[in-house]
């Protein structure tokens, strides 16, 4: 993933959608972090400068008696891809083209897949 970071637009393209990976998960940040193999202070730069915001699904938040909990968009992924990295890159239904043609052309540049 060292040479995916080089290049900025490809590094965006690639953090939308893993964004847009995690929203459709249900996984806490911690999880879908570690499922993917995604430095988890990383992911949260990019969501921050991304979606300017700073909420996360199934949030760790001590000073809360609540925790929120959502259901997955989707039960099922239309494809899933086994990198060479040995990381696995899940695309849901309904997921973006563009970014997705984007995460994969940077993908490929980076020798991953």
């Amino acid at each position: 993933m060292g040479r995916v970071r080089e290049c900025v637009g490809d590094q965006e393209q690639f953090w939308r959608m893993a964004i847009e990976t995690w929203q459709a998960s249900g996984l806490s940040v911690r999880q879908f972090c570690l499922n993917e193999g995604l430095s988890e202070p990383s992911f949260y730069i990019w969501r921050k400068k991304l979606t300017g915001g700073d909420t996360e699904q199934g949030s760790d938040d001590k000073s809360s008696a609540f925790i929120e909990v959502s259901m997955p968009k989707s039960d099922h992924f239309a494809i899933e891809l086994l990198l060479t990295s040995g990381n696995t890159l899940r695309v849901y239904s309904g997921t973006d083209s563009t970014i997705l043609s984007n995460v994969l052309s940077a993908l490929r540049q980076a020798g991953l897949c």
